[in-house]
């Protein structure tokens, strides 16, 4: 039965080079945050960045 409230989540597949698979690894010890938690802030800062680019083009 589907909680009341809750989104259901879709699933995403990245590939990435090593190096930048061992960056988001040394970033997400260091801030004791998971791989999918920093995923998710980035891609939600992305709408600020395309509220300033909207408002810059104007």
């Amino acid at each position: 039965m589907p909680r009341s409230g809750k989104r259901n989540p879709e699933h995403l597949n990245v590939r990435l080079p090593q190096a930048e698979m061992e960056l988001l690894r040394r970033y997400c010890q260091q801030t004791q945050r998971s791989q999918s938690d920093v995923i998710r802030e980035f891609i939600r800062s992305l709408q600020s960045q395309i509220l300033t680019a909207d408002s810059s083009s104007t």
